[in-house]
């Protein structure tokens, strides 16, 4: 078992996660430590990941130390492995008295950090971060290692419903409460001025099989006679199909494309954004998890029209129109009703912005994310309900 030496209201906590790499991709990590200072966090990640389509690199933090791990095996989030040194030397020196990790059951990372895990700090309690909302039966060896993760960690959170779903499907019974994805209100603010009938549609994300570019086509090809232009802020595989859509419409003269950008200067964007739309259709391998842009834009008051993809209606709530996915005709009517609704756009833009306050602030995702720790470490998470944790931020 673990050495607990350390003063009963200290709790060293060692964090996986292969896209912490910089301050503002690690918001959850500086919630708790900065809202905790009995939380003596430490972060691991990835010595560089794509994330968005760009390179990122690891980058130091000011609330806690970070360490770096080279990548081995593969480029794919679900298959690569770490360098086992950092972390070795992590639970060695850090001591930590719970490892949180972020990391599907099923993967090749998840698999290496409890083997770690019960090599050199036997008996320490993991919380597994999952993602994953589409029921796959996995083929050996990856079902062998989803079951092992099952048994092996004390808890999981999960970032909507359809992924608790999924996870009480497969058989895990231990708690798994929903501690969504955060925004930061400092960087992602409501503009200093009303747009008077601004007309700008955007879209932000990959450039995806699945994200719905085809729909967005279709619905902005039956608006061809109304005022609009369109901001797309990233990039990806299906850029040069939706290009090809919207030039056959004769609508390439409307649109802006700035391709891939760096998450720190994602919120400069949504200031010229009127309505931001999200068009996810669910496919076999595509079933929107979140939608963190969804949370992005309500924090910068821009009312969201979604499809009905996954947790995308879960999200909006009564903040903003969701529409059935694959529908552009219905889509076109949602663009067309809220861009002519000066009203509506302003009681959307006051919810949503309401709605991120209150449920998806950093500060209160640290709190859920605090409780499940002290309910694990406590040794009380085979006596609490998911909700009990939900509730006690």
């Amino acid at each position: 078992m673990v050495k607990r030496d350390a003063r009963p209201e200290q709790l060293r906590v060692l964090r996986i996660a292969h896209a912490s790499l910089t301050p503002a991709l690690r918001e959850r990590e500086r919630a708790v430590a900065r809202n905790y200072p009995n939380v003596e966090m430490e972060v691991i990640t990835t010595y560089r990941w794509r994330e968005a389509e760009i390179d990122v690199e690891v980058a130091a933090d000011d609330l806690f130390p970070v360490r770096s791990a080279r990548t081995h095996l593969s480029k794919h989030i679900q298959l690569f492995a770490y360098d086992p040194r950092p972390i070795i030397a992590a639970l060695k020196e850090h001591k930590p008295h719970l490892i949180d990790m972020s990391h599907e059951p099923y993967s090749v990372p998840c698999a290496e950090i409890l083997t770690l895990r019960d090599r050199y700090a036997p008996g320490t309690p993991v919380v597994m971060q999952t993602n994953q909302n589409i029921y796959h039966r996995y083929p050996p060896p990856f079902n062998w290692l989803e079951q092992r993760a099952f048994r092996k960690v004390a808890a999981a959170y999960v970032c909507s419903e359809s992924v608790r779903e999924v996870l009480r499907a497969k058989g895990f019974s231990k708690p798994a409460p929903i501690i969504p994805f955060g925004v930061d209100l400092r960087a992602f603010k409501q503009r200093s001025e009303t747009r008077v009938k601004g007309r700008t549609i955007g879209f932000v994300g990959r450039m995806l099989p699945g994200k719905g570019l085809n729909i967005l086509a279709d619905a902005l090809t039956k608006l061809r006679d109304e005022q609009w232009q369109l901001l797309v802020v990233g990039d990806g595989s299906e850029r040069e199909s939706f290009t090809k859509q919207l030039g056959e419409a004769g609508l390439l003269d409307r649109t802006k494309f700035t391709g891939a950008v760096s998450y720190e200067l994602t919120p400069e964007y949504f200031q010229e954004i009127d309505v931001l739309v999200i068009p996810t259709q669910t496919t076999e391998r595509i079933r929107e998890q979140f939608g963190r842009v969804i949370v992005e834009a309500m924090a910068c008051g821009v009312p969201v029209i979604g499809s009905t993809c996954g947790a995308i209606p879960e999200v909006i709530g009564e903040a903003g129109l969701a529409f059935p996915e694959g529908d552009g005709a219905l889509l076109a009517d949602a663009i067309k009703r809220l861009l002519g609704d000066e009203e509506m756009k302003a009681r959307f833009s006051k919810l949503g912005r309401a709605r991120v306050e209150e449920n998806y602030s950093w500060d209160r995702v640290g709190r859920m994310t605090y409780a499940l720790y002290q309910h694990v470490v406590n040794r009380r998470n085979d006596l609490i309900a998911d909700s009990d944790i939900e509730l006690a931020a």
